[in-house]
């Protein structure tokens, strides 16, 4: 497993995603739950949820995926980059 965190993350819409390149620059991850788009920068002109204090986990394994997303206090997950790039993510609270 792998960790990243993040002071704050910015969710949008997936339509407002594709209104700007800088957006296409800080993308982080989509979710699967609620298919927000994550940017590693704050978007302009369009609205967004801020979420602060936040840890994106990276899983190589499905199983080690499967077992965590049961224990953590999550925000939103991801299956869609598995074929793209072989990794399971979760979003989680940094406690």
């Amino acid at each position: 497993m792998e960790r990243k965190f993040y002071k704050n993350l910015f969710a949008i819409s997936v339509d407002d995603f594709f209104t700007s390149e800088a957006n296409k620059k800080s993308f982080i991850f989509q979710g699967s739950k609620n298919w927000d788009m994550y940017l590693s920068d704050k978007p302009k002109g369009i609205e967004y949820d801020i979420l602060k204090n936040v840890q994106l986990l990276s899983f190589k394994k499905k199983n080690d995926f499967l077992q965590s997303i049961k224990n953590i206090d999550l925000i939103d997950y991801s299956l869609e980059h598995v074929s793209e790039l072989n990794r399971y993510f979760i979003l989680v609270h940094n406690r």
